[in-house]
């Protein structure tokens, strides 16, 4: 089979015609009924929404970001908004992918913001693997299955109330699980200011890779970000900087068409040859080799 050219971008399916934004498929659907039919999900694609992996049975790896995870019997995946990620095809797998919006949470009539109050989905401060012990499983399961008992049946006035209560609470019970998995581990002070560094890389990554620029944004010295950075993720500002603009560059790379002299000049770069000395730098090889890759 011929290697794809870029990852395709891949929007929430809507396959059962329903009038929210959300959509579950069991492992079963995707491997024995091709499902989706759009794209491969066995090779890299891009998602344009949240998603989660609820697994019930079985163990193999997924693929995030270019990044390998091992799960088994209990863990959720959690995929954030923009990210890439492959199937990899398990039949001995039981499990859910669960798809939704931001907006489809809010439109509860318990509407919050509860996608900012979440630790889930910061994929850049924690791991996406989340691991439930057996006893966990029972409540996970009983939710996942009521969910798609839901949204396979008959639609009614309720329908969409009922998915988004149990989503939720499968969100919620998460959230406290994460946190008391880490009550060892000290609440950093400087935990809202590290928050602040990274929705101001989000928005300026290929405007500039300098520490000096994002302390004096924070309105802080570029000392006091190195330790920010140090204590929370134990590596200097700069290579927080450099690695998160490397997972836009491998976006890039595989998410367009684009060539690499208009990525490079898209990422910041005035001469190509700097582009690409600095990719090789940071991955051990060139932007064309990473995209031969895939």
């Amino acid at each position: 089979m011929p290697r794809p050219l870029y990852i395709p971008d891949v929007q929430l399916p809507y396959r059962k015609d329903k009038p929210f934004a959300f959509e579950i498929v069991s492992n079963r659907e995707i491997l024995l009924h091709n499902l989706p039919a759009d794209h491969d999900p066995f090779r890299p694609h891009r998602l344009h929404f949240y998603a989660l992996l609820y697994i019930m049975r079985g163990s193999g790896s997924h693929y995030i970001d270019f990044k390998r995870y091992r799960y088994e019997p209990g863990s959720i995946i959690f995929i954030s908004k923009d990210q890439v990620h492959a199937f990899e095809k398990n039949l001995d797998r039981e499990a859910y992918f669960l798809l939704f919006t931001e907006t489809f949470l809010a439109r509860s009539s318990l509407s919050s913001n509860l996608m900012q109050q979440l630790s889930l989905y910061n994929y850049h401060l924690y791991p996406p693997v989340l691991q439930l012990r057996a006893s966990q499983m029972r409540l996970f399961t009983e939710l996942v299955l009521g969910i798609h008992e839901e949204f396979h049946g008959p639609d009614d006035e309720l329908t969409e109330e009922i998915i988004q209560s149990s989503l939720k609470i499968f969100l919620c019970l998460s959230e406290r699980i994460r946190k008391k998995n880490r009550e060892d581990q000290p609440r950093s002070k400087y935990q809202e200011e590290f928050l602040q560094f990274q929705n101001l890389l989000k928005q300026h990554q290929f405007a500039s890779r300098q520490v000096n620029f994002y302390a004096e944004a924070m309105n802080i010295s570029p000392k006091k970000l190195n330790r920010i950075t140090q204590e929370i993720m134990k590596q200097s500002a700069k290579s927080y900087i450099d690695e998160i603009v490397v997972i836009e560059m491998n976006r890039l790379l595989m998410n367009t068409s684009y060539t690499i002299k208009e990525i490079a000049y898209r990422a910041g770069f005035d001469d190509p040859t700097n582009f690409v000395k600095f990719f090789k730098k940071q991955t051990d090889m060139t932007p064309r080799e990473f995209r031969q890759q895939f």
